[in-house]
C-alpha cells in the first residue's frame, strides 16, 4: 500500500504547477479532418496550419476555481503539494473535495477544497468536519514525520460557491480551523496582486493569531510616554519584523470577524511608487502608528538606569510580543509594505509610535483624524466606520446615524440577508451585482418615520417601531427586513439574481423605494392592530397582501415603464419610485391614505407637459427673433454678433455649428440658430442696461441685480429640460409658465 509520503508529489516543479494553474483551457493538436468532430464535443478552433489544428475547450469550472487557490498559495510563497487524497489527473471531475498541502519555512496548511455549482448553497459540513476530526491525529503524525515537529499545522476549508452557515462557522472556529470562502479568496487574491508574497503575513496573522513566531526574539531601545491618557512607545524597527507581527484591519468581507475594521485596501500603484522611492535611496521620517495588543502577551519594558528624574518620558528596552497579529497598523501601511519587496526590509529601520491596547473604536477615531488632513477617507468608508464609531454616542442623532449605517451593513454582509453581497461596504468595488450604496439605505431609513427624529437632543417625531435602544432596534428591524426582502426575492428569484442593468428589483432607486414602502406598510399594520413593537416580526403575514399587489404591478411594468423609473435620477427619482409603489397599493386599497401622495400625483402625471412644451416653444422662438433684431438695430448687420454676443458664448456656438455641419455636410446653419434657451440670458445680461433691462425684467421681481431680474430664464430652462428628459411639469410651474407666455409675447 502506498504511504502518504509516497503519494504526495513533494518535489513537483513549482513553476510548472503555477504555469499549469493559470491555464483555463485544455488544448489539443489534431488533424484538420478531425476539427468537426472536436467542435461537436465543445472544442473551438484556436489556430491551424496546413495539416493540423489546435483545438481548445475551457476546463471544468471546478478545476478553474481550484486553480485559483493553487495560484494564490504559490504566489504567496508557499510550496504547493497536490494529491493529498485526489487528483484531477484521475479523470474524476464530479466529487466535491480535492485536497492539497501548502508549506513554507514555518507552517503546513492542510487544505480541503469543496466546490458546488449551486451558487451560495448553504453549507452543511458536519459530516466532513467530523471525518477530519477522526482522521486528523493520524494524518498529523504522518505529516510531522515528513515536514517536522517544529512547524505550525492548520486545517483550511477552501470553498467555492458555498454560503457558510453560522452553525458551521461556529464549529470551524471552535476547532480552530480556518475557512477561505469566495469573499476571503477575492480579498487574498487582490491583496496578493498588490503586495506579492508579503500578503502572506495577513494570511498567517489570521491563521495563527496570538501564536509565537519562531526566531523573532527582539529587544529594542524605546522611549515610553503618555498621550491622550494612553501609554505609548517610540522606537525604530526593521520593516520585516514589524510585517510579521503586524496586522491591518482592512474593511472587507474577509475581515468581518474582526469588526470593527477601518483600513482601506492597499493600492498597488501607490505601493509601487513607494517601493521605487525606497530603492532609489528615499526614506520616510514620519512614524508608522500602531497599537500593540498586550493580551497576546510577550511585551515587557525594562527601564534604563540612565533616567532624567525630571522627565515625564522614560527610556528603556522594549521587548515586543513575538506573536502573529499582536500589532494593529493604524497609519502607514503603504510605507511599511513598500519595504516588503526590497532588500532594505532587513537593513533599514522605520520610526514607530506604538500605543498599548487601543480599543478598536479609538483606533478608528485616530485613523480618521490622521487621514482627515491627508488622503481623505471616502464617503462610503466613513459611513461604514460611523456605524462602529457612533453606536454608543451621547448624541441621539449620531446614534441614529450609526444605527442606519449598521442596518445597511448587515443587509450587505450577513449571509442570511436577501441582499447579501449586493451592498457596497467600505471601499469594496461596485459591480453589476454589488451595486447598492450605504447612503441609499441609510437615507431611506432616515426618512422612513420608523425611528425617532431628534433636534438638539429632543424628540421632534416619534418613530413607530423605535425601542429607544440601538441593539434592540437593530435586532427588531433586521428580522423584519430579512422577511420583507426575502419574500420579494423568493417570489421573483429569476429577476432578483440578474445584474443591475437588467434588474427590476435590485438597484439603488428601487431599494430606496422598497424600504420606504416597507415603512408605509408597517404604519398601516401598526395602526390597524394592537401588536407590540417587539412582536411585529411574528405577524409578517400582515405584510403579504400589500406585497403581492406590489410584486404583481412591478412584474407587469413594460420595458419602457421600467426604464422610465430606473432612469429617474437624483432625489426626485427615488421619490418617484416610492410614490409609484404607493399608487399601486392605492389602486387596490383606495381607502388608504399616504401623506403627500395626492399632491405629488397632481404634480407628476405629465398632464401639463404637452401644453407646456407648446408655450415654451413660443417663448423660445420669440426670444430668438426679438433679441437678434434688437442687436442688429443697435450694432448693425455686420457687427451685431461680435459686439452683442459674449466671447466665450460665441466660441461655444461656433463649435456647435461646426459639429452640426460635420455631421451633415449638406446643412447650412447660422451660429445664432445654435443657441440654447439658457444662452439668451447671457446675451441679455451682456447688454443689460443699454438694451434689455426695461424689456426683459420680470414683473414684480424682488431682487435688484440683473441676475435676479432674469431668473425667470433659469426657471424656464429647467422646465424645458424636465420635458426633454420626460419628467413632469408641476401645476405651479404650468401656472407660472402661462404668466411668462402672456408677458413676453404681449
Amino acid at each position: 500500500m502506498q504511504t502518504l509520503k509516497e503519494s504526495l508529489n513533494i518535489d513537483t516543479d513549482q513553476k510548472k504547477i503555477l504555469m499549469k494553474s493559470r491555464q483555463k483551457f485544455i488544448r489539443k493538436s489534431v488533424l484538420k479532418e478531425e476539427i468537426y468532430n472536436y467542435e461537436q464535443q465543445g472544442y473551438k478552433l484556436s489556430s491551424k496550419t496546413k495539416n493540423k489544428a489546435i483545438m481548445k475547450i475551457q476546463k471544468p469550472e471546478i478545476e478553474i476555481s481550484y486553480n485559483e487557490f493553487v495560484q494564490l498559495f504559490c504566489e504567496m510563497g508557499f510550496k504547493f503539494i497536490p494529491n493529498l487524497f485526489h487528483s484531477f489527473d484521475d479523470e474524476v471531475k464530479n466529487i466535491s473535495d480535492f485536497s492539497f498541502v501548502s508549506v513554507d519555512h514555518e507552517s503546513v496548511l492542510i487544505c480541503y477544497y469543496l466546490y458546488t455549482d449551486n451558487k451560495k448553497k448553504i453549507s452543511d459540513f458536519q459530516e466532513l468536519i467530523n471525518n477530519i476530526k477522526l482522521n486528523y491525529s493520524d494524518l498529523l503524525k504522518e505529516l510531522k514525520s515528513i515536514f517536522g515537529n517544529d512547524k505550525k499545522y492548520k486545517i483550511l476549508l477552501c470553498t467555492k460557491n458555498y454560503a457558510i452557515s453560522n452553525v458551521d462557522i461556529n464549529l470551524i472556529q471552535s476547532l480552530k480551523y480556518y475557512f477561505i470562502n469566495d469573499e476571503r479568496l477575492e480579498y487574498y487574491i487582490n491583496l496578493n496582486k498588490h503586495l506579492g508574497n508579503a500578503s502572506k503575513f495577513q494570511l498567517l496573522g489570521n491563521l495563527f493569531a496570538g501564536q509565537k513566531i519562531a526566531n523573532l526574539d527582539e529587544v529594542i531601545p524605546a522611549i515610553q510616554g503618555k498621550m491622550g491618557g494612553y501609554t505609548y512607545y517610540s522606537f525604530s524597527i526593521e520593516p520585516e519584523k514589524l510585517l510579521k507581527i503586524g496586522y491591518i484591519l482592512h474593511r472587507t468581507d474577509a475581515n468581518r470577524n474582526d469588526m470593527p475594521t477601518y483600513q482601506r485596501l492597499i493600492k498597488k500603484s501607490r505601493l509601487k511608487q513607494i517601493e521605487t522611492f525606497i530603492k532609489n535611496g528615499g526614506f520616510f521620517p514620519n512614524s508608522v502608528i500602531i497599537s500593540i495588543d498586550t493580551n497576546k502577551k510577550g511585551l515587557t519594558f525594562n527601564l534604563s538606569s540612565l533616567q532624567d528624574p525630571n522627565s515625564i518620558s522614560k527610556i528603556g528596552l522594549l521587548n515586543l510580543p513575538q506573536r502573529y497579529k499582536s500589532v494593529y497598523v493604524i497609519d502607514g501601511q503603504h510605507r511599511l509594505y513598500g519595504y516588503s519587496n526590497t532588500e532594505y526590509k532587513k537593513t533599514n529601520t522605520i520610526p514607530v509610535v506604538a500605543f498599548l491596547d487601543l480599543a478598536k473604536n479609538e483606533q478608528i477615531k485616530l485613523f480618521m483624524e490622521i487621514n482627515e488632513n491627508q488622503k481623505s477617507v471616502s464617503k462610503n468608508l466613513r459611513t461604514t466606520l460611523n456605524a462602529d464609531l457612533l453606536w454608543d454616542s451621547e448624541n441621539p442623532t449620531e446614534r441614529n446615524t450609526a444605527l442606519f449605517s449598521k442596518i445597511a451593513q448587515e443587509l450587505g454582509e450577513n449571509t442570511d440577508s436577501p441582499l447579501f453581497d449586493r451592498v457596497i461596504i467600505g471601499e469594496n468595488n461596485k459591480t453589476e451585482k454589488c451595486c447598492i450604496t450605504l447612503d441609499t439605505i441609510r437615507d431611506a431609513l432616515d426618512k422612513s418615520g420608523l425611528f425617532n427624529r431628534y433636534k438638539e437632543g429632543d424628540i421632534v417625531q416619534r418613530g413607530i417601531i423605535d425601542l429607544n435602544d440601538n441593539d434592540k432596534n437593530l435586532d427588531n428591524i433586521m428580522n423584519l427586513l430579512y422577511q420583507f426582502f426575502g419574500y420579494i426575492r423568493n417570489d421573483n428569484i429569476n429577476e432578483w439574481i440578474k445584474d443591475e442593468s437588467e434588474n427590476k428589483l435590485v438597484y439603488n432607486i428601487s431599494i430606496y423605494g422598497l424600504i420606504k414602502i416597507f415603512a408605509d406598510i408597517t404604519k398601516i399594520i401598526m395602526s390597524k392592530n394592537n401588536f407590540s413593537v417587539e412582536k411585529i416580526g411574528e405577524h409578517f403575514d400582515e405584510y403579504k397582501p400589500y406585497l403581492d399587489v406590489l410584486l404583481k404591478e412591478i412584474n407587469s411594468l413594460s420595458e419602457e415603464q421600467n426604464k422610465e423609473l430606473k432612469t429617474s435620477y437624483g432625489g426626485g427619482g427615488r421619490i418617484k419610485y416610492w410614490r409609484t409603489l404607493q399608487g399601486f397599493i392605492l389602486n387596490k386599497y383606495p381607502d388608504l391614505n399616504f401623506d403627500g401622495y395626492e399632491e405629488w400625483k397632481k404634480s407628476n402625471t405629465k398632464e401639463f407637459n404637452k401644453q407646456a412644451y407648446s408655450l415654451i416653444s413660443d417663448i423660445e422662438s420669440h426670444l430668438n427673433t426679438d433679441i437678434k433684431n434688437i442687436l442688429i438695430q443697435q450694432f448693425g448687420i455686420s457687427k451685431w454678433k461680435i459686439s452683442g454676443i459674449p466671447q466665450d458664448l460665441m466660441q461655444k456656438i461656433r463649435k456647435l455649428k461646426t459639429d452640426k455641419e460635420y455631421e451633415d455636410p449638406e446643412t447650412d446653419i447660422d451660429e445664432w440658430d445654435c443657441m440654447h434657451l439658457i444662452d439668451y440670458r447671457d446675451v441679455i445680461m451682456n447688454n443689460w442696461q443699454s438694451l434689455f433691462e426695461k424689456k426683459y425684467t420680470e414683473p414684480d421681481v424682488k431682487g435688484r441685480s440683473k441676475k435676479d431680474k432674469t431668473e425667470w430664464l433659469v426657471r424656464l430652462n429647467k422646465m424645458r429640460n424636465n420635458i426633454d428628459h420626460n419628467r413632469s411639469i408641476s401645476e405651479d410651474d404650468f401656472v407660472y409658465l402661462n404668466k411668462l407666455h402672456s408677458w413676453i409675447l404681449s
